[in-house]
């Protein structure tokens, strides 16, 4: 589902129902997703889906729509009498602003994006969720406001040209998505998640209205605080379920402790198996199919795999191209849509997947990483001045490489020290980008040290934890997972994110997450007796693709790669250097890890965007 609209100011020129209906068009994926749109004299709304009952709700005083999952919404129609029960919920949006204004927003509990107009202040409140699931990005300009699900939809207006931002592609080269809240182009931004953005009078202001905390304040013993946990989790995965039909519901099972919890766990609460989807690979590595068949066993559920081959990656890549409005550079993009298609196919409508549980209980390998180089911090100053001279003086082969590249990383500075391996921290910016990028190559760090330095907590590793809500999650994952499933024509959800169960997680301390060097410690203690224990101290890997393998091994990938990244109309863009690329592509060839070949797919993804997005938009 997608939602569009735009509203003006007296003086801007009229709004007719055929520019929102383009909009409509423009962000529909099947030819027979159904349109509405309701129009005032200064604005008009619509609204686009699969579903048949998705409309925009129209008062004499507001204009609604919204692309919406609420969990709580009985609950919020009991408590308005004016109501009836079987009001839509666009209606109840809109008696919650009646009744709250803007702070009804805090009411929700759920993914969401909404739009309200009100004709009396003449204001367009634009608004999403905590964690940024559905997607909402406006262009202001003076005397009008544009905004969609997806910048396609503001340019089916045709009142924003399209250009690229530069500053936005610089970003995308180092974290291989554009970060929050730039776009790809200018003119446009996103809502940031837990916020709002008002616009009247051609003016704009942005709020937030939640951010999580962390207190750590939640005291007592580990099993208390397990099995307080535990509740916590499957009443996010009841609610987040509860709306839907158990036998049109599917989960992703990579098998890892995320994606296993949700799965039994919904098998307990419906009290029937559920439909689990995995996607394995010939690449034993990268493969997990071992650990989804163990969890599917486990809790006796309706298991389906599929085994994805190189020539299935390159057949997916125009879709993944053409599906995702800005260069997107996370390869996992292509196996996510595979297994959502694969659910589609068995008769599935939704899906439950589990992303949110790393990020919000400390399950990333770099926090343990961050323990590790911190404990190189922790000896005596005068000590380590008297050691790194003898380190750095010796061979840097063997052990004393070893010593010396973690004397390196544990002495750079926090957040520089949490990316090292990002394309700008390895190479200088002059090598890699084009004339048109240089003049404006600024500190690519500031988006992350934005976050870190604004982080509300006490603890390191409670910081790294919310830089990675708001990137790793917010940016990568979330629109990875959403967009390929919107793709694949099923709706998919994450019980993880309830932000009930985030703030909980919270008011806990940090080495409740991260104890020592063990990974996400109270969660393993609260799916002790629920995970089998192989799965509670696997490796993580997720959906991960191994197209740095593939861009090296297989004939089709490696040709496409180099047709595109070699031609010379590539280079008319400005953005990176042939030199460059060369030099990836021989040590790609030389180096036995997929390094060099992962920041090859990001290069060529940018390409790709740019013929499919701006080059052919403009054809």
């Amino acid at each position: 589902m997608a939602i569009c609209g735009i509203a003006v100011t007296d003086i801007s020129e009229p709004i007719g129902t055929p520019c929102v209906m383009n909009m409509l068009s423009a962000l529909a994926i099947g030819a027979h997703d159904v349109r509405s749109n309701c129009s005032a004299p200064l604005a008009s709304l619509g609204a686009v889906s699969g579903s048949a009952t998705t409309s925009v709700f129209c008062s004499n005083r507001l204009l609604v729509t919204c692309d919406i999952n609420l969990y709580n919404r009985q609950e919020l129609q009991d408590s308005i009498s004016t109501l009836s029960r079987s009001a839509p919920i666009e209606a109840l949006i809109a008696e919650l602003y009646l009744q709250y204004g803007e702070s009804f927003l805090q009411k929700l509990r759920g993914a969401f994006s909404v739009a309200v107009w009100d004709r009396e202040s003449r204001a367009l409140l634009l608004a999403r969720d905590r964690f940024g699931v559905k997607p909402l990005c406006y262009a202001a300009r003076g005397s009008e406001i544009i905004f969609a699900s997806y910048p396609r939809g503001i340019f089916a207006t045709q009142r924003l040209p399209r250009k690229p931002d530069f500053r936005a592609i610089v970003n995308y080269l180092n974290y291989h998505v554009v970060p929050t809240p730039d776009t790809a182009f200018e003119g446009i931004s996103k809502v940031n998640p837990g916020e709002y953005v008002v616009w009247k009078a051609g003016k704009e202001r942005a709020k937030r209205y939640w951010n999580l905390h962390y207190a750590e304040d939640a005291h007592g013993p580990v099993g208390k605080l397990a099995s307080d946990l535990l509740s916590r989790i499957e009443d996010a995965v009841r609610v987040s379920s509860a709306d839907l039909t158990p036998e049109r519901t599917g989960c992703f099972l990579s098998g890892g402790t995320d994606s296993s919890t949700v799965v039994g766990l919904l098998s307990r609460i419906t009290g029937h198996p559920a439909n689990s989807f995995s996607i394995g690979f010939t690449e034993g590595r990268f493969n997990e199919l071992e650990y989804a068949r163990l969890a599917a066993k486990h809790f006796r559920v309706r298991h389906f795999e599929s085994i994805l081959r190189p020539g299935h990656a390159y057949e997916a890549i125009p879709r993944i191209v053409e599906g995702y409005d800005e260069p997107f550079a996370n390869a996992s993009a292509i196996p996510t849509y595979l297994c959502a298609k694969l659910a589609k196919e068995h008769g599935m409508e939704a899906m439950l997947a589990g992303d949110g549980g790393d990020e919000l209980f400390g399950g990333n390998e770099r926090y343990r990483t961050h323990q590790i180089l911190e404990l190189y911090q922790k000896i005596p100053g005068l000590v380590r001045h008297l050691i790194e001279p003898v380190v750095f003086a010796s061979p840097s082969a063997g052990v004393f490489g070893k010593a010396q590249r973690y004397i390196r990383r544990s002495n750079t500075p926090i957040p520089e020290r949490y990316c090292a391996w990002r394309l700008f921290q390895v190479f200088p910016a002059v090598q890699v980008l084009g004339p048109a990028m240089l003049y404006v190559n600024g500190d690519v760090m500031a988006v992350m040290r934005r976050y870190y330095d604004a982080a509300p907590a006490h603890s390191e590793i409670n910081r790294l934890l919310y830089v990675d809500i708001k990137m790793t999650l917010g940016d990568e994952d979330l629109p990875k997972v959403v967009r390929t499933a919107e793709l694949a024509g099923i709706e998919v959800r994450f019980p993880l994110l309830d932000h009930r169960l985030a703030e909980f997680s919270g008011r806990l301390p940090a080495s409740m997450k991260v104890r020592r060097l063990e990974k996400r410690f109270l969660f393993k203690q609260a799916t002790r007796r629920l995970l089998p224990h192989e799965i509670r101290h696997k490796k993580k890997h997720g959906f991960g693709l191994p197209i740095g393998v593939w861009l090296k091994t297989d004939p089709k990938l490696r040709s496409m790669s180099r047709d595109v990244l070699l031609d010379p109309k590539t280079y008319q863009r400005g953005y990176f250097r042939r030199t460059f690329i060369e030099q990836l592509m021989a040590n790609m060839e030389q180096d036995t890890t997929p390094y060099f070949g992962d920041l090859l797919w990001s290069f060529l993804m940018l390409e790709l965007w740019h013929r499919r997005h701006l080059e052919g938009a403009a054809g």
